[in-house]
């Protein structure tokens, strides 16, 4: 019975035949697919770390230059708490923790599949910062004040 694709085992070489046996066109094939996934899993975790700190950046910027409105209610815990590394440590925990998953498991089409989600979230995330930014700027400009944002939706950051 095979093992194939069960666990952290690396798909290409449990495909490769032992010493001295004779490959098949298709295995060679799945083979080279298995690298060409994994190759791709680890490129697009690392897009998401970086996307993931410049994230953090932009956060850490905003919540310390008067606050910013956050929806995520658990980041929202987590701001309240008053603390910049704690807030970097538990983004860069649960940042990592995901990619060293996607990492472990890259073989796997569901796995690369998921990390194509998420690279794709990141890259939404940036964007919409890119108007965050761009609002926030207009709105001081102009003394604007955000009158849509919950006061609990609220956050700032005084940690230095």
């Amino acid at each position: 019975m095979s093992t194939i694709g069960l666990g952290p085992t690396n798909l290409a070489s449990s495909l490769l035949p032992a010493a001295g046996g004779v490959s098949s066109p298709a295995m060679s094939v799945m083979a080279m697919a298995a690298r060409r996934r994994s190759f791709r899993v680890v490129i697009l975790c690392a897009m998401i770390l970086l996307i993931s700190i410049a994230d953090l950046q932009i956060t850490l910027m905003f919540l310390t230059s008067g606050g910013m409105a956050e929806g995520n209610p658990i980041a929202r815990y987590i701001m309240s708490f008053d603390c910049q590394w704690l807030l970097g440590a538990w983004k860069l925990l649960l940042t990592g923790l995901a990619c060293g998953t996607f990492i472990c498991f890259r073989t796997r089409l569901s796995v690369e599949l998921a990390t194509w989600l998420c690279a794709a979230v990141m890259v939404w995330l940036a964007i919409r910062w890119g108007f965050y930014a761009d609002y926030a700027a207009l709105a001081a400009e102009h003394s604007i004040h955000v009158v849509s944002v919950e006061p609990h939706d609220w956050v700032s950051i005084t940690d230095r």
